[in-house]
Parts: structure tokens; sequence; C-alpha cells
């Protein structure tokens, strides 16, 4: 019995919602920067369930996945511009493409190769939506193919934050590497691999809009309205797992054929994210910790093992299609962690004329890895 009960929900939603805001106050920090709010908070929520101050299960957790998660879902996609995403991103999309194959490609090939447990083909689907798009495609595939053992879940979660750093680790010493600079020559890289600014133009990005509480109501009921119909749709078909595909696509249309109103959306990416964050929370008080450690090392074991496949492989491909060095850290970054530490790599090397490209791949990514994800589950 833990100290808050099921029953508590407001004492319950005060705890997750404060670490909630933990996680995003975090990230202000060095050591956040480092580890990601998202994996602190999932920690905490470890933590606090096995020590017993909160439930390992709650009916508001179930509220907090069936309901916010949907709906952050589309607000997340809102900005995915597919048109603006394929024209700015020149070569990296060759790169991002090339990436999130190979990554693919990895993970699949290991998971037929050995076996990783009855839950195999969904964490395999689910991490490979990760390491396309991001937390977001983890959730969403993850709910798609029904990997709802919460011990596997946050194993794979737990293997995909692992595998992150140590793809983070090797891709920061690839420059170093004379095969690589050999194999991908690039303008950003001197001859002993050290980066070099590239001499552009590069148009700033305008700030953020001021806040705006009628562009976020409209966010809000158009994801609703969104999810409405998906689950309609979903029901009429008789294929209820696949709701969460459906809102994908639902939401991506809205952002590509309704860009007036999604003009007057305001900080729904903000507020998507924190009902993510929310759910990271519920997901690691759902853990339970005597059984985590024996579940995870198995997922540990594939995305570690594809990672360093991947970075073989991509050397070849690289080669192989003549793509840039620099160009390809971005995208694959873009890829694998995600648009926000793409642009940050681009930016702190001085490659400002990479920082928008890196971005909209990773956005790309977003738009596609689910659908790739529920694909390998499939074919698994």
């Amino acid at each position: 019995m833990s100290l808050i009960s099921a029953e508590q929900i407001f004492q319950l939603a005060a705890v997750l919602i404060g670490l909630a805001a933990f996680g995003f106050w975090v990230e202000t920090t060095s050591i956040g920067r480092k580890l990601s709010g998202v994996l602190i908070i999932l920690f905490l929520g470890v933590v606090l369930s096995n020590i017993r101050l909160i439930p390992h299960s709650a009916a508001l957790y179930g509220t907090i996945s069936s309901l916010l998660v949907p709906l952050a879902i589309p607000m997340l996609l809102f900005q995915a511009d597919l048109k603006r995403v394929l024209a700015e991103i020149g070569p990296m999309f060759k790169a991002f493409v090339a990436s999130a194959l190979v990554i693919a490609f990895s993970i699949a090939l290991l998971t037929v190769l050995f076996d990783f447990g009855e839950y195999e083909a969904q964490v395999a689907g689910t991490l490979a939506a990760s390491y396309i798009g991001g937390s977001l495609n983890f959730v969403a595939t993850a709910q798609a193919v029904e990997l709802t053992d919460p011990n596997h879940y946050v194993g794979a979660l737990t293997a995909d934050t692992i595998g992150a750093i140590f793809f983070m680790m090797v891709l920061l010493l690839m420059p170093s590497l004379s095969v690589a600079r050999k194999a991908m020559p690039s303008r950003y890289f001197s001859a002993d691999g050290e980066p070099v600014e590239a001499k552009s133009i590069v148009q700033e990005e305008s700030g953020p809009a001021p806040f705006n509480i009628a562009g976020l109501a409209a966010a809000l009921a158009t994801s609703t309205a969104i999810c409405a119909l998906g689950q309609l749709i979903a029901r009429t078909l008789g294929q209820d797992k696949y709701f969460i595909l459906i809102i994908t696509v639902l939401a991506l249309a809205v952002a590509n054929f309704a860009k007036p109103l999604v003009r007057r959306f305001n900080s729904e990416f903000e507020v998507g994210t924190f009902f993510m964050y929310l759910f990271f929370v519920t997901i690691g008080a759902s853990a339970d910790l005597a059984t985590i450690a024996g579940t995870a090392l198995p997922y540990v074991l594939l995305i570690c093992g594809s990672v360093g496949i991947f970075f073989v492989l991509i050397l070849v491909v690289g080669k192989v299609l003549k793509l840039d060095l620099a160009e390809l850290m971005i995208a694959s970054n873009a890829c694998i962690l995600g648009p926000a530490t793409a642009a940050a790599l681009a930016a702190g090397q001085g490659w400002r004329d990479l920082v928008t490209p890196g971005m909209l791949t990773g956005i790309l990514g977003y738009s596609v890895g689910t659908f790739v994800g529920v694909t390998i589950t499939a074919l698994l």
C-alpha cells in the first residue's frame, strides 16, 4: 500500500504535475541538458512508486494515457509542414533517408538473428520509430503495437536512452577517424578533422510568438476533433489498435492542408510536450523496480548493437552515395536524437547553415517514424 493511494486523485496529480514541471526546470541546468528531463522524471517516477510514495497503478494513469497522449500527438505535429521540409532540407534529405533506413535495418536484423523475448517485435518497432522520429513516435508506436506491459515498456525506454548516449559518443568521434573523413569528405572539416565554420548567409529565424489563449484553445479544440474523428474511423473499421496511426495521418493532413487554421494556433507544441512529460512520469511510476533490470538488459544489447552496426554500414552507404560527413552527422543526429539536438550540434560546431535543415529533417522523422515502427513490428 502506497502513502498516496490511487483514490487520492488530487494528491497524486500534485505529485505527477510537480514531477513534470521539475522535468522542464531541470533541463535549464547543465546536468539536465546532459541527461534530459525525460530520463530524470522517468527515474523519479520509478523511485517514488518503488518506495511506496505513489501507487504502481491508478485510474489517473489510465486517463493520462488514454486522453492526454492522443491529444498531444496532433499538437506536436501541427507544425510538420511536409512541403517546407522537403523543399528546404536539400542534400541533407538523402543523408536522413540513408540514416533512417540503416538504423531500421540494423534493429530488424538483430531481432531476426537473436531472441529478445516475447515482446521483441513490439520493442523493435518501437525503438525503430523512436530512432527515426523521437519520444513522440516511441509513445505512439508503443500504443499502436500494444506494448502495454509497464516493465517491458520502461525497459525499452531505458534502452532507448542508453543507446542514444552511446550513439552520441560515437557520432562525435567520427570526424577524428580518418576512415570516416576519407569515405565522406566534407567542407565543414579540416584535413585533421577539426570543424570549420561554413561561410554562408543564414536567414535568422523569427522569435516565438507571444502567448495567445485563443490560439491555444483553437489548437486544443482541433486536436480533440481529430481524436474524435480518429476514434470514430478506427471503430468503424474495427481497427481500434490503429487509432494512433489514424490521428497521426489526420494531424498531418491538417498541418499541410489547413494552414490558415494552423497559423492561428499558439503554444500547442509546448502544451503537447507537457502532456507527454506527464505520461512519462506515469510510465515510471508503473514500473516494478524488482523486475525492470532483467527486462531492460536484452533491449539495451539490442539497441547498442544496432547503433554499432549503424556506424559500420553508414560509412559504406555514405561513401557510395557521396554524402558529406558533416551533413550526415546532423541528419543522423536529427533522425536518432531529434531536431533539437541536431540544431544544437550544428550551432555548436559553427555550421549555421545546417541548423534549419537539421531541425526540418527531425520534423520529417516525427512524421514518418510511427509508420516505419508499426511496419517493422508487423513484418517481424
